[in-house]
């Protein structure tokens, strides 16, 4: 199989577990430290993991497009991981910023906790994958 193909693939992995993950413990931490949530907090589950799905594409593609510039510019193996981890870890942090400051009103008691599950989800989902990542040739 073709690798940018292939890469292609293990991103749509990466960008279902991170983005499920994330939902489900942004989710949780929004249901339990602001109050306003806890009347539906299965509601507020399932709404947390179809925004994490939205909401996470475009910094998954951008992930996605300089790994296959990475890919192009002949990095593999281990330069490879540690190339989209360090990418997956500044994406995810301007993404978890983009959320604190951008919901501070709606959540303000969860906002930096579900800021920091941002970034868990994206780097857990990304060493999820470390194998298939290294064996990219």
């Amino acid at each position: 199989m073709n690798k940018y193909i292939k890469f292609t693939f293990i991103f749509l992995g990466i960008w279902a577990i991170a983005s499920l993950v994330n939902g489900l413990l942004s989710g949780i931490a929004i249901a339990v430290l602001d109050n306003n949530s806890l009347s539906y907090p299965v509601g507020t589950l399932a709404l947390a993991v179809v925004f994490s799905f939205a909401f996470s594409a475009p910094m998954v593609g951008l992930v996605w497009f300089i790994g296959i510039m990475a890919q192009l510019a002949e990095k593999k193996g281990d330069a490879l991981l540690q190339f989209i981890l360090g990418t997956s870890f500044v994406c995810a942090i301007a993404g978890a910023l983009l959320f604190i400051y951008a919901f501070r009103d709606e959540f303000p008691n969860a906002r930096y906790v579900t800021g920091l599950c941002i970034i868990v989800s994206a780097l857990m989902a990304v060493l999820f994958f470390r194998k298939q990542i290294k064996a990219i040739e």
